[in-house]
């Protein structure tokens, strides 16, 4: 933790608020670290309590989803809803459903959202939504009446620039589609909002963020190191769409996709995972590993928590898993040249710190900020698919500029996490000024 006194008890006064909320402290305490040199540039942010107000977001809401089962037997979730800052006024919702969610985890995630958006220059704030259930493992009839009584609960703390087309990338579909319907019915909505994929909507947001992530890894590893991600082994965590298409483009450029998968198992090739292979598991994330690899020759699948011990040049950490202090000792072991988060909170503070010693290590609010950068230019023109994958480089390139500055001017070269937490600080803080918030 950072020695800056005001910082210390701006982290002491949220940590005594909510003792138990590890996970939004660990996010709290990340973003702290970095923002010393801009306090000390900007006396007067101190004053207006910018650090103190981020410790807290603007509304954070817990509600009961009551639905029933197949078997008509009560079943009782919690809902959760949490705007982190409102300061543009328009905001976008992340959607999380996990059985073991809670509060903790989604005010941690809307903080990294708030973050992501003021890094990239988004114009609009950022929030999460969620429940501590698992609709996609249920059946269609279970999953409608979860999500018609999900977005019952919902809708009263939704502003009026909400539209459920944000969601679009972050469940499957199916849910999307029940959760949609149910908007337009209880909104008095009459055209439908949200629609399946077209050639209107080059990227999906999981492709989007794919695809940046390797982008910001190229210049990233360009600029600082004087190497190129073309030649480089790469290991991938996760087994959703993130992780599929990141090793997808990974491999256009050039690189080899030496390892997907996660804890409970891992795909590898000495000769890298096929392009193919990784197309096809974007298209149809959630199928077995193990299927993949009877499907494909020369594919080995491993059992078990074998990924990190397969040595790689630059890591990429998708969905999956948050990697904690034994993991991140497992990949440190095998010197990679850089790590680079693909979501934000990927991994935990003390596993982040681990891999910065190491070698170059990046946020997943600033390589992972490919996702929220296409759902803006969603919201304006539709460009094929080739102007949208230029445009996209051209953002996550100038996201890299934008965080390498932060660090060179706070004289930490190279110090992505300090840089990129600096940075989306210091966008807050303006927007804030400029407004009189």
């Amino acid at each position: 933790m950072t020695e800056h006194p005001y910082l210390r008890r701006a982290y002491a006064a949220a940590a005594a608020r909510d003792p138990n909320q590890t996970v939004f402290l660990q996010a709290l305490e990340q973003l702290y670290e970095g923002l010393e040199p801009c306090l000390e540039e900007r006396p007067a942010w101190m004053t207006a309590g910018l650090a103190e107000r981020l410790g807290e977001p603007e509304r954070a809401v817990q509600f009961p989803v009551t639905w029933t089962d197949d078997q008509g037997a009560p079943r009782i979730t919690r809902g959760f809803f949490v705007r982190h800052t409102a300061i543009h006024g328009a905001c976008r919702y992340g959607l999380l459903f996990r059985p073991e969610l809670d509060l903790d985890e989604v005010k941690a995630q809307a903080l990294a959202a708030s973050l992501t958006a003021a890094l990239a220059g988004l114009p609009w704030d950022g929030g999460m939504a969620g429940a501590d259930a698992a609709p996609g493992e249920m059946t269609d009839s279970e999953s409608r009446r979860f999500c018609q009584a999900f977005m019952a609960g919902l809708l009263p703390h939704l502003g009026r620039d909400f539209s459920p087309a944000q969601w679009a990338g972050m469940a499957a579909r199916r849910e999307l589609d029940y959760l949609t319907g149910r908007y337009e019915r209880l909104a008095a909505i009459a055209e439908r909002l949200l629609s399946a994929p077209t050639a209107e909507q080059p990227l999906s947001r999981a492709q989007a963020q794919g695809y940046g992530l390797c982008r910001f890894a190229q210049a990233a590893l360009r600029r600082l190191t004087g190497q190129r991600l073309e030649g480089q082994s790469v290991l991938i965590s996760g087994t959703g769409a993130l992780a599929a298409w990141s090793g997808e483009m990974a491999v256009r450029l050039g690189a080899k996709a030496a390892a997907l998968g996660d804890m409970t198992g891992c795909l590898s090739c000495p000769a890298g995972l096929p392009l193919r292979l990784l197309q096809d598991m974007a298209r149809e994330p959630g199928l077995p590993l193990l299927l993949w690899a009877v499907r494909t020759p020369g594919v080995e699948y491993r059992p078990g928590p074998a990924l990190w011990d397969i040595p790689a040049d630059v890591v990429f950490l998708c969905d999956g898993v948050r990697l904690g202090s034994a993991g991140a000792r497992r990949i440190a072991a095998h010197r990679p040249a850089a790590v680079f988060e693909g979501m934000p909170l990927a991994a935990t503070v003390p596993a982040g710190r681990i891999l910065g010693r190491c070698g170059l290590y990046s946020p997943g609010i600033a390589s992972g900020a490919g996702g929220d950068i296409m759902a803006r230019a969603a919201a304006g023109c539709r460009p094929d698919r080739w102007e949208a994958e230029r445009q996209l480089r051209a953002a996550m390139e100038a996201v890299f500029e934008t965080v390498r500055a932060e660090a060179e001017r706070a004289e930490r070269p190279g110090d992505l996490t300090m840089g990129a937490y600096a940075a989306a600080f210091r966008a807050i803080a303006d927007a804030a000024a400029r407004k009189g918030l």
